[in-house]
């Protein structure tokens, strides 16, 4: 038993080796096997035995050749290898079904993006997905390779089980999208909730990787949060925190949310809002530049034609994104005082409305936030509509960097 104890000690110790040298080579880019020796403590036979596997085994590294010395041997490079690998990110949105083909620095290879029709019901909706995916696939370099395919979905995703146990943007509920998907792919494919990947995406990826403690809102169709606290994103008991847009902002409101209640800052403020707003503010004879914009057909109000209306000065839809941005700021100042994050950055399809909404938040804030939380830096997301595709690469990527995911596993030769 205890010849058993120590090969699992063993091998559980190599694999966190393995992990931190890997890390130290993605961060460093490149870097001489006698660093990652000083840098780890690891002696030097056993920092080649690591890399030769993360060259051999793995393919996420390389050696580039010898750097200079400085008096005996000279030291040998290795370099992570992004190039020739590569994963597949999908949002799975209300609107849009967009996906991106990436190396392993995130860099895009191709990017697709074809209309929702949620109209059309679950079936249709899974084969745009499979269509998207296959198509990515296939613009490749010849030897390449994908190591798994990272979907982002609106809607409360199961820790455990994987099921959507709720998503009212597609009328969805208690689906196993894992048990359709196994079907259909033939790649490894991970998924979590959309809003909790942009969260991950600017842990991993984002323009300030050093902060610990932020919130991501997703400012879209619908309204919702993802929360990192000490580095961590928080996922709760059963993988369902961060509905931030069903916070109750007016208790006496008429209107009702699609989960049920009534007063939801999703209900009062998200896109499918403000479109509803636009159209209801055409049709009784205000919203002139709106009307100018969508050619006098109330059809065709959409929250990003009502915001370019304001933008114009449209006092109809000026005050509908002055009353939007003060909900918001009502939420902001909620998860603010409780959290005590050091950024909030929002992203989604109505943060593309630009300046004109963050100006509107700051000049509102202030009034939700507690002294101490007044200095909360609130920004755009780091890659505007491209965060959650970029959110459910990380997920994949962090899976690599993990050792999760191995070349063996998936079948590399």
């Amino acid at each position: 038993m205890r010849k058993e104890y120590a090969k699992m000690d063993a091998a559980l110790l190599h694999q966190t080796n393995k992990k931190v040298i890997l890390k130290l080579i993605k961060e460093k880019s490149q870097i001489s096997r006698s660093e990652l020796s000083r840098a780890t403590g690891l002696t030097p036979p056993t920092i080649t035995r690591i890399v030769n596997e993360l060259v051999d085994s793995e393919g996420i590294a390389e050696y580039v050749g010898v750097g200079n010395s400085s008096g005996g041997r000279p030291p040998v490079i290795v370099k992570f290898k992004y190039e020739s690998n590569c994963i597949i990110g999908i949002d799975l949105g209300a609107t849009y079904i967009r996906g991106c083909l990436v190396d392993l620095n995130a860099n895009f290879i191709s990017e697709i993006q074809v209309p929702t029709e949620i109209e059309r019901g679950f079936d249709s909706i899974i084969e745009k997905v499979v269509q998207v995916i296959n198509k990515l696939q296939k613009r490749k370099e010849k030897d390449a390779r994908i190591w798994g395919v990272g979907i982002g979905v609106a809607g409360l995703v199961h820790s455990e089980t994987g099921i959507i146990e709720s998503s009212p943007d597609f009328g969805w509920s208690n689906v196993s999208l894992r048990e359709v998907l196994e079907k259909k792919l033939d790649v490894p494919f991970f998924y979590d909730n959309s809003t909790r990947l942009m969260a991950l995406c600017e842990l991993k990826l984002g323009e300030r990787q050093n902060l610990k403690n932020f919130t991501v809102i997703n400012f879209g169709y619908g309204i919702a949060s993802g929360l990192v606290i000490e580095g961590n994103l928080v996922k709760g008991y059963a993988g369902f925190a961060g509905e931030f847009g069903h916070i109750v902002v007016d208790t006496n409101s008429k209107v009702q949310c699609k989960c049920g209640m009534y007063g939801c800052l999703e209900a009062l403020a998200s896109g499918h809002r403000i479109a509803n707003r636009g159209k209801a503010e055409m049709e009784n004879g205000n919203a002139d530049l709106l009307k100018d914009l969508c050619n006098n057909n109330s059809n065709l109000v959409t929250a990003e034609q009502v915001a370019r209306a304001a933008k114009m000065g449209d006092v109809a839809c000026l005050k509908i994104y002055d009353e939007v941005s003060e909900y918001l700021c009502k939420g902001i100042g909620t998860i603010a005082n409780l959290l005590n994050p050091q950024t909030v950055y929002i992203g989604g399809g109505i943060s593309l409305s630009g300046q004109f909404l963050f100006d509107l938040i700051e000049n509102k804030k202030s009034k939700y936030l507690l002294p101490a939380n007044i200095n909360v830096q609130i920004l755009p997301s780091s890659f505007g509509e491209q965060t959650t595709e970029i959110g459910a690469v990380s997920l994949v990527l962090d899976k690599i960097m993990n050792l999760e995911l191995s070349a063996k596993k998936i079948g590399f030769k």
